[in-house]
Protein backbone atom coordinates (compact mmCIF):
# COMPACT_ATOMS: atom_id res chain seq x y z
CA UNK A 1 0.00 0.00 0.00
CA UNK A 2 1.27 3.55 -0.24
CA UNK A 3 1.32 6.77 1.43
CA UNK A 4 -0.29 9.18 -0.28
CA UNK A 5 1.89 11.83 -1.08
CA UNK A 6 1.36 15.61 1.09
CA UNK A 7 2.18 18.73 -0.92
CA UNK A 8 1.63 22.48 0.89
CA UNK A 9 -1.61 24.22 0.14
CA UNK A 10 -1.01 26.99 -3.41
CA UNK A 11 -1.08 29.96 -1.98
CA UNK A 12 -2.76 32.78 -4.29
CA UNK A 13 0.30 35.61 -4.11
CA UNK A 14 3.75 34.75 -3.22
CA UNK A 15 4.15 38.17 -1.46
CA UNK A 16 2.56 40.51 0.72
CA UNK A 17 3.02 44.92 0.64
CA UNK A 18 1.86 46.53 3.78
CA UNK A 19 2.13 50.33 3.21
CA UNK A 20 1.66 52.37 6.63
CA UNK A 21 2.66 56.09 7.77
CA UNK A 22 5.72 56.55 10.26
CA UNK A 23 7.18 59.14 12.11
CA UNK A 24 11.76 58.96 12.61
CA UNK A 25 12.22 60.48 16.33
CA UNK A 26 15.95 60.64 14.67
CA UNK A 27 15.35 62.80 11.26
CA UNK A 28 12.45 64.58 13.14
CA UNK A 29 10.38 63.50 9.74
CA UNK A 30 6.97 61.76 8.61
CA UNK A 31 7.67 58.92 6.32
CA UNK A 32 5.51 55.86 4.34
CA UNK A 33 6.95 52.48 5.27
CA UNK A 34 6.90 49.93 2.14
CA UNK A 35 7.16 46.35 3.98
CA UNK A 36 7.21 43.89 1.62
CA UNK A 37 7.38 40.24 2.84
CA UNK A 38 6.82 36.64 1.68
CA UNK A 39 3.96 34.19 1.93
CA UNK A 40 6.13 31.51 2.27
CA UNK A 41 7.83 31.16 5.82
CA UNK A 42 11.31 29.61 5.65
CA UNK A 43 12.41 27.11 8.39
CA UNK A 44 16.51 27.16 8.03
CA UNK A 45 16.86 31.24 7.76
CA UNK A 46 15.50 34.25 6.96
CA UNK A 47 15.88 35.34 3.25
CA UNK A 48 15.95 38.88 2.27
CA UNK A 49 13.52 40.22 -0.71
CA UNK A 50 15.84 41.97 -3.49
CA UNK A 51 13.84 44.25 -4.83
CA UNK A 52 14.88 48.01 -6.43
CA UNK A 53 13.01 51.13 -5.66
CA UNK A 54 12.34 53.36 -8.61
CA UNK A 55 10.89 56.53 -6.77
CA UNK A 56 10.35 59.72 -8.89
CA UNK A 57 8.14 62.67 -6.23
CA UNK A 58 8.18 65.11 -8.68
CA UNK A 59 6.07 63.00 -11.16
CA UNK A 60 3.93 61.42 -8.29
CA UNK A 61 5.24 57.99 -9.43
CA UNK A 62 6.74 54.99 -7.17
CA UNK A 63 8.13 51.90 -8.40
CA UNK A 64 9.17 48.92 -7.15
CA UNK A 65 10.92 45.93 -8.96
CA UNK A 66 10.47 42.37 -6.95
CA UNK A 67 13.53 40.60 -8.33
CA UNK A 68 13.45 37.83 -5.90
CA UNK A 69 15.14 36.31 -2.84
CA UNK A 70 18.83 36.47 -1.64
CA UNK A 71 20.33 34.61 1.17
CA UNK A 72 20.95 36.01 4.45
CA UNK A 73 24.25 36.98 5.74
CA UNK A 74 24.74 35.48 8.83
CA UNK A 75 24.68 31.65 9.23
CA UNK A 76 22.23 31.33 11.86
CA UNK A 77 19.55 29.19 11.66
CA UNK A 78 16.51 31.03 11.95
CA UNK A 79 12.64 30.85 10.47
CA UNK A 80 10.16 33.39 9.15
CA UNK A 81 9.26 35.19 5.91
CA UNK A 82 11.41 36.95 3.46
CA UNK A 83 11.59 40.69 4.10
CA UNK A 84 12.60 44.16 2.44
CA UNK A 85 11.70 47.51 3.92
CA UNK A 86 11.41 50.99 2.27
CA UNK A 87 10.99 54.55 4.10
CA UNK A 88 9.78 57.20 1.94
CA UNK A 89 10.64 60.38 2.57
CA UNK A 90 9.36 63.92 1.68
CA UNK A 91 6.31 62.86 -0.05
CA UNK A 92 3.26 64.86 0.08
CA UNK A 93 -0.37 64.53 0.33
CA UNK A 94 -1.11 63.53 -3.05
CA UNK A 95 -2.10 60.48 -5.14
CA UNK A 96 0.77 58.41 -6.71
CA UNK A 97 0.81 55.72 -8.99
CA UNK A 98 2.31 52.98 -7.73
CA UNK A 99 4.14 50.41 -9.88
CA UNK A 100 5.03 47.09 -9.08
CA UNK A 101 7.22 44.97 -11.12
CA UNK A 102 8.71 41.39 -11.41
CA UNK A 103 10.78 40.16 -13.68
CA UNK A 104 9.12 37.84 -16.48
CA UNK A 105 5.98 39.13 -14.97
CA UNK A 106 3.58 41.63 -16.42
CA UNK A 107 3.34 44.97 -13.90
CA UNK A 108 0.67 45.93 -11.65
CA UNK A 109 -0.24 49.50 -11.53
CA UNK A 110 -2.05 50.72 -8.27
CA UNK A 111 -2.82 54.33 -7.32
CA UNK A 112 -1.98 55.32 -3.74
CA UNK A 113 -3.75 58.17 -2.42
CA UNK A 114 -1.83 59.85 0.67
CA UNK A 115 -3.67 62.33 3.14
CA UNK A 116 -3.11 63.60 6.27
CA UNK A 117 -5.76 60.95 7.88
CA UNK A 118 -4.08 58.25 6.18
CA UNK A 119 -3.46 56.05 3.21
CA UNK A 120 -5.81 54.24 0.55
CA UNK A 121 -5.50 52.52 -2.45
CA UNK A 122 -7.83 53.90 -5.06
CA UNK A 123 -7.48 51.65 -8.12
CA UNK A 124 -5.64 48.12 -8.36
CA UNK A 125 -5.29 45.87 -11.28
CA UNK A 126 -7.86 42.70 -11.75
CA UNK A 127 -4.52 40.03 -11.60
CA UNK A 128 -1.82 40.61 -9.50
CA UNK A 129 1.55 38.75 -8.08
CA UNK A 130 1.10 40.80 -4.97
CA UNK A 131 -1.49 41.43 -2.59
CA UNK A 132 -1.29 45.16 -1.16
CA UNK A 133 -2.52 46.49 2.19
CA UNK A 134 -2.65 49.72 3.72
Amino acid sequence: MRTRQVRPDKMQYEFELHISKGYDKTRELDFILFNFITTKIFKSFIYTINVTPSIDLPNKSLGFLVEGLSAPVLSIAKSGNAVYQYKLYGYSNTEYDLKLTKPDVDKNLFKLKITEKGLKITKEPSKKFIKVEV
